[in-house]
């Protein structure tokens, strides 16, 4: 592969989302992962479905995942359908919960600690009084 093919490949995720081909190319991804990868629908040969991801996705077009990653800065509300698409996928799969849970918090970013709006992170005391408590001394 040349550098202007190379170069291609590593834009391809950036151009569809410019050219608002992405969520196409994802149904496009998602149809082939149902088909399988097995023989013409004539053979004898099982067809088994692939398990949609995001690594896969970004195989099928031939870039890397360090796309997806400049694609989740570029196109930050595209990214964030995309990893719905596949995280609906994924909940439905056939999958172990152990694969599925690695997955979510690996490739879809389930692990980073995301704070809540509005939610001070200071740590204030907190003080309980229960109505029965009559001296409010808490015993």
């Amino acid at each position: 592969m040349n550098e202007t093919n190379s170069a291609a490949a590593q834009d391809v995720l950036q151009r569809a989302a410019d050219e608002g081909r992405l969520p196409s190319l994802m149904d496009a991804y998602l149809l082939s992962c149902r088909l399988g990868d097995g023989e013409e629908s004539g053979s004898s040969k099982k067809r088994e479905r692939s398990f949609p991801n995001l690594a896969g996705f970004c195989r099928h077009l031939g870039c890397g995942v360090s796309s997806a990653d400049r694609l989740r800065h570029s196109h930050p509300e595209l990214y964030d359908r995309l990893c719905a698409i596949l995280e609906d996928e994924a909940l439905n799969a056939s999958i172990s919960p152990n694969l599925l849970s690695a997955y979510l918090k690996r490739r879809l970013g389930y692990a980073e600690a995301k704070e809540a709006a509005g939610v001070s992170t200071s740590c204030e005391q907190l003080r309980l009084v229960f109505e029965h408590d009559i001296l409010e001394d808490g015993k």
